[in-house]
């Protein structure tokens, strides 16, 4: 009597697992296919991006940063704040960014408007980025509401599943068949239910990773769940791209006489005197108060490189402060595992591995629908065909 509450709840799981995957099958198909194509995005923009340099002219020099600042204007127009961001290689473009309003990118021999290499491959992975989170619709929309639903049911889809897999008999011969490949099918059914049950196996610890950070990353109350487990306040979370309104520019001195003010050449000439060592310089072009601050990145492999910055007077370019390196900005607990969400959903977290288990795990989810659906369909349409063809007399 013991056995039947348990084989009970074993076939009221089974049902729910099963219609939440015919429910959500497509969505998860979707999310998975797209997640696939993400696999690299980070590696192949920045091999795109290597493109991004330019020929200097026999005896030319480069342009100050003063007749950069105003290509950038021209190249660059808006009302956000204006920076531009130089690389150590001569050779290399420099940025003309105003935030999210636009940027482009300079011959800093020339001060031409250069074409982005990588952009064709930036505005791919966008596209493709577009519909992995809200199925190429607006961020706010139906559509996308529904996508991330999907992903909630995936995830006691996997949760449900692994339940569901473990062999009622408890022998070696059951283990094995729910973990390998065999080695030929009676017919395209038992094909199905053991790829379902295998590639089930082999990717569940990174689809369920993957399925909670979805998660946390879609929705507001899963993401200060994360923190409210430290006993921390959730910060105030960013809204979608285009959201974030523009901070308007001074257009100059308010009234009388304009104080004097060193050029942007002579601020960015002291910055690099005092950084031996950067790869990265940004240089606010319209800085109105009476020290800027210049920030450096620090050459380095990993996923956030080390800063350092320096406050110079905007008079006269003394230099003020000049801060130490330092890595990324310190992180509570709550702060750090909402990064550590955010960055194993892609599988950033653990480098080329993650991304390369990750991209696999996406493939298998994406096997698990197509086996899922196909043992569905056998199993509860399939049927109903059969009794509506009438029995033919020699049946």
């Amino acid at each position: 009597m013991a056995a039947v509450p348990g084989s009970l709840f074993r076939r009221v799981l089974f049902w729910a697992h099963l219609v939440c995957g015919i429910a959500a099958g497509l969505f998860i198909l979707a999310m998975s296919a797209t997640g696939v194509l993400l696999t690299y995005e980070r590696q192949m923009v920045e091999h795109a991006e290597r493109g991004n340099r330019v020929t200097a002219p026999e005896g030319a020099t480069r342009l100050d940063a003063d007749r950069l600042a105003d290509a950038a204007r021209t190249a660059v127009p808006g009302r956000g704040a204006l920076s531009l961001v130089f690389e150590a290689d001569p050779l290399r473009t420099v940025t003309a960014s105003r935030g999210r309003e636009g940027s482009a990118l300079l011959d800093p021999y020339r001060g031409t408007v250069v074409a982005d290499a990588a952009e064709g491959r930036r505005r791919f992975f966008r596209q493709i980025e577009n519909w992995h989170r809200w199925l190429g619709a607006d961020p706010r929309s139906t559509r996308a509401n529904v996508l991330d639903v999907a992903n909630l049911l995936f995830v006691f889809i996997v949760l449900s599943g692994i339940y569901l897999w473990v062999p009622q008999v408890m022998r070696w011969r059951n283990w094995r068949g729910l973990m390998f490949f065999q080695s030929r099918y009676v017919n395209a059914k038992v094909r199905d239910f053991n790829w379902h049950h295998v590639f089930s196996f082999w990717a569940l610890i990174p689809l369920l990773l993957i399925a909670v950070s979805g998660v946390v990353i879609s929705f507001d109350w899963a993401h200060r769940l994360v923190y409210a487990a430290y006993g921390e306040q959730a910060p105030q979370r960013r809204g979608p791209p285009g959201a974030t309104p523009s901070v308007p520019r001074a257009e100059g001195a308010p009234s009388g006489e304009a104080a004097p003010r060193a050029s942007l050449e002579s601020l960015r000439s002291v910055a690099e005197s005092h950084l031996e060592r950067w790869q990265r310089l940004t240089l606010p072009v319209d800085a109105r108060g009476d020290d800027v601050e210049i920030t450096a990145e620090l050459p380095s492999s990993e996923r956030r490189p080390p800063r350092q910055a320096i406050v110079l007077r905007t008079a006269d370019a003394s230099v003020l402060r000049l801060s130490p390196v330092q890595g990324a900005a310190p992180q509570t607990p709550g702060q750090k595992a909402r990064t550590w969400f955010r960055f194993v959903h892609t599988g950033e977290q653990y480098g080329v591995i993650g991304q390369t288990l990750a991209g696999l795990a996406s493939l298998a989810a994406c096997l698990l629908v197509y086996t899922g659906l196909a043992l569905a369909y056998r199993r509860l349409l399939r049927p109903l065909f059969r009794r509506a063809t009438p029995a033919s007399p020699h049946s």
